[in-house]
């Protein structure tokens, strides 16, 4: 069985094609379409719309992970850059422990560090919706990676005066006072639409956004197989795999390409060649 790649079966049949289109009217004309990418039909073919097509939809998810690895580096790169290491951490913790906004604000320097300033290996949270939605109460154990220690690390070089007792992620409003206030979870959701404003990103960012980067990493570090997808489950909380791959958005890419892919009718599919089915008859007991 042999597979013959889209280019190369463009080029054995391109001739075949050729007269097939002269030869036939209401054929579509493919040269139409610009095959650079862009989609773009020839100027005239369609005329703009004259009565309003507007359709009812569902809502769309309003944060997505931050698939590219060049931007997780870039976001991380600019903050430190503009000295911003409080808005690094939180970034770099964020992507890293997978929390919820609304816990990840209220992680404290005595979570991660020990009495002796030595960082811990790993430690427990009590998750504020699992505690408000599940019968059985239990605490999530988060490890403390290196690229955790060195933003923490950044962070307690450039900023004098922090104590064990302080939120790791403090309001800036509270400089200049010794109010220890964790950040509110619409400025996180601000701090992280401005970034990607700032460097232009086509992400949709918000405060999921943390959380579902580190699922989507997650899953591709290890390779997206079954067993990870249950690892990635269980430290969600969630009922069922089909609802951590939402979640994450891999079914949405996976659906995505499927369609792509498909092409049935095309004059230019990625096909299947000299391929035979064969029937063996079963061994008979």
């Amino acid at each position: 069985m042999a597979i013959i790649k889209m280019e190369d079966y463009f080029q054995m049949n391109s001739t075949a094609t050729q007269e097939h289109q002269e030869s036939n009217q209401g054929v579509i004309n493919v040269n139409a379409l610009k095959r650079d990418g862009t989609r773009r039909l020839a100027e005239g073919l369609i005329s703009s719309a004259t009565e309003d097509t507007t359709c009812e939809l569902a809502p769309e998810h309003a944060a997505e992970p931050i698939k590219s690895m060049e931007d997780i580096m870039r976001i991380s790169a600019y903050l430190k850059e503009k000295g911003r290491y409080r808005d690094n951490m939180l970034f770099i913790v964020g992507i890293n422990f997978g929390l919820r906004a609304s816990d990840l604000r209220m992680l404290r320097f005595s979570n991660i560090i020990n009495e002796n300033f030595t960082f811990r290996d790993s430690f427990p949270v009590f998750e504020k919706k699992t505690r408000n939605t599940r019968k059985r109460k239990k605490n999530r154990y988060i490890t403390i990676n290196a690229a955790v220690i060195d933003a923490v690390t950044l962070y307690l070089e450039n900023t004098p005066g922090v104590c064990l007792s302080d939120y790791m992620f403090r309001s800036q409003s509270n400089r200049g006072s010794n109010l220890n206030e964790p950040i509110s979870v619409r400025s996180i959701d601000r701090l992280l639409k401005g970034i990607a404003d700032e460097l232009g990103l086509s992400t949709k960012m918000s405060t999921h956004t943390l959380r579902k980067t580190f699922c989507y990493w997650m899953m591709v570090r290890g390779g997206n197989d079954q067993r990870r997808l249950l690892l990635v489950q269980k430290m969600l909380n969630h009922s069922t795999p089909a609802q951590t791959l939402d979640y994450i958005g891999i079914t949405a890419d996976e659906i995505n390409t499927a369609y792509k892919e498909l092409n049935l009718g095309s004059a230019y599919p990625l096909c299947l060649v000299d391929g035979t089915i064969y029937e063996r008859e079963a061994a008979t007991v």
